[in-house]
């Protein structure tokens, strides 16, 4: 996963988007990412493209620490789980590159 200090405001901001797409991939070993910063605050918006009908699975993995992120330090890194990505069935990997 590569995002760059484009897509982000600041290196903690890149650094806490690395560590959440991370945490993804490790449960969903095929999830892709599309980053953008947060429109109003400093953040991220995380588009997070995972083989899974269950946003939830993807959201209870990281939304406890994102919540702390946005009490403690004011950033506000929102995580969207989009779903599979185009071509790929939920719950099963594509093996197709």
């Amino acid at each position: 996963m590569s995002v760059s200090s484009a897509t982000t405001q600041d290196q903690h901001v890149l650094d806490l988007v690395e560590t959440t797409c991370t945490k993804i991939k490790a449960k969903f070993p095929n999830a892709t990412f599309e980053v953008c910063p947060h429109p109003t605050q400093r953040g991220a918006i995380i588009d997070a493209y995972v083989p899974t009908d269950d946003d939830f699975a993807v959201l209870d993995l990281v939304n406890p620490e994102l919540d702390d992120l946005l009490i403690e330090e004011n950033i506000a890194i929102y995580v969207r789980a989009i779903g599979p990505p185009k071509g790929v069935s939920s719950g099963t990997r594509s093996d197709t590159n």
